[in-house]
């Protein structure tokens, strides 16, 4: 197995969530593993859209820290993706011998061609061999305290997603109800009605159940039809999101949208995915796009705008 295979199949296996769970545990009882908790939450999410390097760069000082195999694991799948193998093998070499050795980073080892007796003397060999059973042994950086450093909820994106669509659910049922008092009771001409087929309205709700789960394909095909009245945001939202995940969406489809909804609960979410498009896309116009974001105070895509700025 070559290192970029193998970096692959260290991010679609490695349980993210159980590791951002540790964290959050950890952080109950020590404040310095609270701050990297956060902090690995806004590398989760740079993870989720592609930014490699940066993820690469912001998950270092938490490879310092006494954390499980798994974090170094996921450290040098980053660097590989980020920036090749020579990077990922000097970030290999830099680990401790007993983290080296572990039997979790193997593959690592197998990949880089590394012999245990490279370590150096027998004695670190040994020693190396004797900690295999513990946390790595580094004595973590103590990163300072600021109160007014933004805080970044170490949830994913879809998560956010669902918890803004929890939020914005009553009101989506207030206006579907002020629509309905609007409709007229005139039932349409018989003969209109045999001459125009009736256009399938877009069930909303099982829509946004399918992009929960993730079933992104099977949410496309239910988003052929007509928005029932007042879920004309929710729905352009929801196309645009499909889009985005499945890999069809242009940037001009986030700019159409915040124009034709200026004022959309969704407005944050969809200048988020406009700017991480126009980054990728290679126009700096994205620069302006995330500073829109990052002046958005109290959203949840802000600090991580604002984050992604600052770094660059």
């Amino acid at each position: 197995m070559d290192a970029r295979t193998l970096a692959e199949r260290e991010l679609a296996e490695l349980p993210l969530i159980d590791m951002t769970e540790w964290l959050i545990r950890k952080g109950e009882h020590d404040p310095t593993f609270r701050l990297v908790a956060n902090e690995f939450g806004v590398v989760m999410t740079l993870l989720d859209h592609g930014y490699y390097v940066e993820a690469s760069e912001r998950i270092v000082p938490l490879l310092g820290m006494k954390v499980p195999a798994a974090f170094h694991r996921l450290g040098l799948a980053l660097e590989m993706k980020a920036n090749g193998k020579k990077a990922a093998k000097r970030r290999f070499r830099s680990l401790s011998p007993a983290v080296m050795q572990h039997a979790d980073l193997s593959p690592w080892r197998d990949v880089f061609k590394w012999d245990k007796k490279w370590l150096g003397l027998p004695a670190v060999v040994a020693l190396a061999l004797f900690a295999l059973a513990f946390w790595p042994d580094a004595t973590p950086p103590v990163a300072p305290v600021t109160e007014d450093a933004p805080r970044v909820e170490t949830v994913t994106e879809d998560e956010a997603l669902a918890k803004r669509l929890e939020e914005l659910e009553q009101e989506v049922a207030r206006l579907e109800e002020a629509n309905e008092a609007l409709q007229t009771e005139e039932a349409p001409v018989e003969e209109e009605a045999s001459a125009t087929p009736a256009q399938q309205v877009i069930p909303l709700a099982d829509v946004e159940t399918l992009v929960q789960d993730k079933r992104y394909k099977e949410a496309d095909a239910l988003l052929e039809g007509t928005p029932k009245a007042g879920q004309e945001q929710a729905v352009g939202f929801y196309r645009l999101l499909v889009d985005n995940k499945l890999g069809e969406a242009e940037v001009s489809d986030y700019a159409a949208y915040v124009e034709t909804y200026p004022e959309s609960g969704y407005k944050t979410d969809v200048l988020w995915m406009k700017g991480i498009a126009e980054k990728k896309a290679g126009d700096e116009a994205y620069r302006t796009t995330l500073a829109e974001v990052a002046a958005m105070e109290g959203t949840y895509w802000a600090p991580i705008a604002k984050s992604v700025l600052e770094d660059e």
